[in-house]
């Protein structure tokens, strides 16, 4: 039932499979210098999801927009934000450089999407994809119900085992959460660092009176 199944429709199913679970280890971090023009630079079409923003002028990471009058209050002197549409990144500056590090999938030299190699991983895909062609199949009369549900069930526990083993954190990372946590005194400038002290260890230092 899944012999006629091509490479195109493989690699979709597999992309919509990378979306439904969120899983990080399946991205690939990368860094990209845009121009800024009139408060708009394009952005690399392999954008998944954008994770932080710096002004390359100030070195100083920028927040998410919440301004509607975006290149109108440029005079006002506040902090560096903008937005993402589309291909585009909007800026609260009018020209300049910024540094976009965003997630995107892992691909080969021939641009096709690369898979984890873990069984875990790769047994909830073919699950999904089965799905998903299932689905097609039920809805043409060539299957029964039963054999559908069957295929979804199987699917249902192999996409939550996947999520367990891919989302829970390491020792290593484990320890920088407790750092972010056990904190007497919150740190307010963090952000603005890129967060690379955040995880860091809290020391106390005593002094004798």
């Amino acid at each position: 039932m899944m012999q006629d199944l091509d490479l195109e429709a493989g690699v979709q199913y597999a992309l919509d499979f990378f979306g439904l679970m969120g899983l990080p280890d399946v991205h690939e971090n990368k860094i990209a210098l845009v121009d800024i023009d009139e408060y708009r630079g394009e952005l690399p079409c392999d954008v998944i999801s954008i994770k932080q923003v710096k002004n390359v002028r100030t070195d100083k990471a920028m927040r998410s927009m919440t301004d509607n009058f975006n290149g109108f209050s440029e005079h006002i002197n506040s902090e560096d934000t903008f937005k993402a549409k589309g291909r585009y990144i909007f800026t609260s500056f009018k020209h300049g450089k910024v540094l976009v590090s965003y997630e995107s999938i892992k691909t080969d030299e021939d641009g096709l999407p690369m898979l984890v190699n873990h069984p875990v991983f790769l047994s909830a895909l073919e699950s999904y994809i089965k799905v998903q062609r299932f689905t097609v199949l039920f809805d043409c009369g060539k299957i029964r119900g039963d054999v559908l549900k069957h295929a979804e069930d199987q699917y249902n526990w192999l996409a939550g085992k996947c999520v367990n083993t891919f989302l829970i954190p390491s020792e290593s990372e484990m320890q920088s959460i407790s750092g972010m946590m056990h904190r007497l005194i919150p740190s307010r400038n963090e952000f603005e660092n890129g967060f690379k002290t955040l995880g860091d260890k809290e020391h106390y230092r005593r002094h004798q009176g």
